[in-house]
């Protein structure tokens, strides 16, 4: 699990960037009988696209070899993360935020109309769409993935995701109201975490132009931190 280490601290503060973004459509749910088909269609799209990711890259980096493509990726990347961290922990408007807003009230629309059914079939695709609606933590984790280029991490990658981020949105159904007004408190500390995960990336390109070493925490499971 090389990269599980390095997306960790995401997985877990990742629980309150859920809750304060997607908790208000969870509560939509709250009453169906069958919510539990939500966490279950979140769980197959995060793992699949989280599959998809990591056979992109790899055919991306194998391809792009010789250009060092991996490392220029990974170094564009992180200098990418940091700047979104940087403008998360100051509260300084982010480019393209206000057409991500656009984009989110027009595929919330349809995800609302599916969450107001009461059948499995419909919850469960309202789960499974939930990976479309734009959310920099997705890209962020996606993204890292890709750069793993390993398709059957990629998909452990995507189902952990799903799953470390499930506790917030579970509490989000009974707690939206207090997930909300601590929206800022949290978007903070996702910027701290993205500070340190755009570090991370960054260090990697290094290390794959033989700039630095890789640091590998334990050599038996190849848990690599950069």
């Amino acid at each position: 699990m090389r990269l599980f280490v390095s997306l960790l601290p995401i997985f877990i503060f990742g629980n309150l960037h859920c809750a304060s973004m997607c908790g208000p459509l969870v509560m939509l749910i709250g009453k169906n009988p069958h919510k539990a088909w939500y966490f279950w269609g979140r769980l197959c799209s995060f793992a699949v696209v989280g599959l998809i990711s990591a056979e992109t890259g790899m055919a991306l980096f194998t391809f792009l070899a010789a250009f060092h493509f991996s490392a220029i990726f990974s170094m564009t990347f992180g200098l990418w993360l940091i700047g979104l961290g940087v403008c998360s922990s100051f509260k300084l408007r982010l480019p393209g935020s206000v057409w991500v807003g656009q984009q989110t009230v027009r595929l919330s629309t349809p995800l609302v109309r599916l969450s107001a059914q009461r059948s499995r079939q419909a919850i469960f695709l309202f789960g499974l769409s939930t990976i479309l609606l734009p959310c920099g933590q997705t890209l962020i984790v996606f993204s890292m993935i890709a750069l793993n280029a390993s398709p059957l991490e990629g998909l452990i990658d995507g189902c952990l995701f799903a799953l470390f981020t499930s506790p917030a949105l579970i509490a989000a159904l009974r707690a939206s109201q207090f997930f909300h007004a601590r929206r800022h408190r949290f978007q903070s500390l996702i910027g701290c975490t993205a500070l340190g995960v755009g570090l991370l990336t960054l260090l990697r390109g290094f290390a794959d132009l033989n700039l630095i070493n890789h640091l590998i925490l334990n050599h038996k499971y190849h848990i690599v931190l950069y």
